[in-house]
């Protein structure tokens, strides 16, 4: 018997336009484009209207098992709890996504971010380049970092890294060395142009472990490098948290791998100091570098936590923090089991990049953010039609 969740082809086709509307949104607000098209209109209306068609989609195209359906309804009213103690609306717009993706495949999604987040970033660059919107410039040093129309350099990387995380998924077994060494090249101009360091090697070695999957499959398919893959997710997610916490200036080691890291574990720890943890989540005030068309407040400074597991536990709190981590490993393991090894890879590079990157819980820079809904549905009735489901990607 085949499950009842499923949706219908116009479903698909609503969930793609809600997703492309939001990704845009997103994604040119978080660019110097902003100082342009911020208003009234792109801040309400535009958002409003890209959530009309998911909603579409929910009400009236979709089918659930009771199982499924139940889940929903419980992670909905936790989301809606949570949104009332952290006042995160973004929290809602994820969880939406989650739930809208229902009976839609993940590649068919992944290749809406990987051509909608290409496209833009592609324009923004140029748009940057030619000196029609602002390309930021900070030092590294003497060293210039551009943010080619981001507001930030690590960001621009950082969505390099991400799109290269979707071209891998969609490529899969089909990765060959064209696509290895224009990847290595984009590393090179992350290096040389954004001074990303941390970017610049995780770009160059998902790089190495997509051709490693496509030449030496067979490595992935020892237990043990199975286990290191799932069981890194919870044990990065819990240290580099723990590791925040019991940071203090004067050990040598935290010392100098804060210097390392760039202050990262000084700004986190004060973080911890200052708001500590909720089940529900808070507001939490932050202030980067980065381009932005908020006026700077001069009392807070500078106070930014840069590790995504941090801040998602901090803003989101230990229930949203405990539930991601452990639908992140649950799928990973799983998806081993059902013959697919590059799921679990880029959910690896996902929660490791986490450790020093703030962009995790944000939509338009992850889209493997939609296999949260792996965790709410129901499982498969028979394992031959979870297999075809992993086969075909379908979320």
């Amino acid at each position: 018997m085949q499950t009842l969740d499923r949706t219908t082809e116009l479903g698909k086709k609503l969930f793609y336009a809600s997703y492309i509307l939001m990704l845009v949104r997103s994604l040119l607000s978080a660019s110097t484009l902003s100082v342009v098209i911020d208003g009234f209109f792109f801040r309400y209306i535009l958002r409003v209207a890209a959530l009309i068609p998911i909603f579409i989609k929910i009400c009236t195209q979709d089918r659930y098992e009771k199982q499924t359906l139940f889940r929903y309804v419980i992670f909905g009213c936790a989301v809606a709890l949570m949104v009332f103690f952290n006042r995160h609306g973004n929290l809602a717009d994820i969880a939406l996504l989650v739930i809208g993706v229902h009976g839609v495949p993940l590649k068919s999604a992944v290749r809406v971010f990987f051509h909608t987040a290409g496209i833009v970033c592609g324009a923004l660059f140029l748009l940057s380049l030619f000196g029609a919107i602002e390309n930021v410039v900070t030092y590294a040093g003497l060293k210039p970092r551009y943010a080619f129309g981001s507001v930030y350099a690590t960001d621009f990387a950082a969505t390099l890294f991400y799109i290269e995380l979707a071209h891998g998924y969609l490529k899969g077994k089909n990765y060959n060395l064209r696509n290895f060494f224009f990847w290595i090249f984009v590393s090179l101009f992350v290096y040389i142009f954004c001074v990303a360091r941390l970017d610049f090697v995780l770009i160059f070695c998902f790089a190495w472990a997509m051709l490693l999957a496509k030449y030496i499959p067979k490595l992935y398919s020892f237990r043990g490098v199975q286990a290191v893959l799932w069981l890194m997710i919870p044990l990065l997610c819990v240290g580099s948290i723990l590791l925040h916490v019991v940071y203090t200036p004067e050990n040598k080691f935290f010392s100098w791998l804060n210097d390392i890291l760039s202050g990262r574990l000084y700004y986190g720890n004060l973080a911890v100091n200052d708001y500590g943890f909720t089940l529900f989540g808070q507001t939490v005030r932050m202030q980067g570098w980065g381009f932005s068309t908020a006026k700077w407040d001069t009392k807070l400074g500078y106070y930014f936590v840069d590790c995504g597991w941090l801040s998602l536990v901090l803003q989101y709190g230990i229930v949203m923090t405990a539930f991601v981590c452990a639908v992140y490993t649950l799928v990973s393991r799983r998806s081993f089991k059902e013959g697919d090894h590059i799921l679990p890879v880029i959910l690896f590079f996902v929660a490791l990049t986490s450790v020093i990157d703030h962009h995790f819980f944000e939509y338009w820079f992850n889209p493997f953010l939609l296999v949260l809904n792996m965790g709410l549905r129901a499982e498969r009735r028979k394992s031959t039609a979870a297999r075809s489901a992993v086969a075909a990607g379908t979320v």
